[in-house]
């Protein structure tokens, strides 16, 4: 069976206007098209503002075996305040750790006073890789 990461580990950190957000509900959504599965999972920032999750994994034995183009739809949603801002937005196409970006960590930072939009990587919303 092969190890699958769906959602490599994301940690970060919101900010207004150059200061911390304590007390943000961050959403974590994705939805896995090989499986058909869609997972939740949300955090709270604290003092510093800061968040983190672990990485996702599955495996599959038939997708281990089966050519098959890999499609993981991954949301960061920031809730504060009674607002919702668009964190990260990506339609990952590997089952790489640290696959969404080039290989590299994902460490953000979200600035809630940003416009949304794509990024160097593929991906969209207000968050930047640190």
């Amino acid at each position: 069976m092969a190890k699958m990461v769906i959602f490599s580990a994301v940690s970060g950190k919101v900010l207004q206007d150059g200061k911390p957000v304590p007390g943000a509900t961050v959403e974590r959504e994705f939805r896995w098209s090989w499986k058909d599965e869609i997972g939740t999972d949300s955090a709270t920032t604290g003092a510093a503002g800061e968040f983190s999750f672990g990485k996702i994994e599955r495996s599959s034995f038939l997708g281990s075996l089966l050519p098959h183009e890999p499609v993981v739809r991954q949301s960061l949603t920031i809730k504060v305040g009674g607002k919702a801002y668009e964190g990260w937005l990506l339609n990952k196409h590997n089952y790489d750790d640290n696959g969404e970006v080039e290989g590299k960590p994902l460490r953000l930072v979200c600035r809630l006073e940003a416009t949304p939009g794509k990024h160097p990587g593929g991906y969209y919303g207000i968050c930047e890789l640190e």
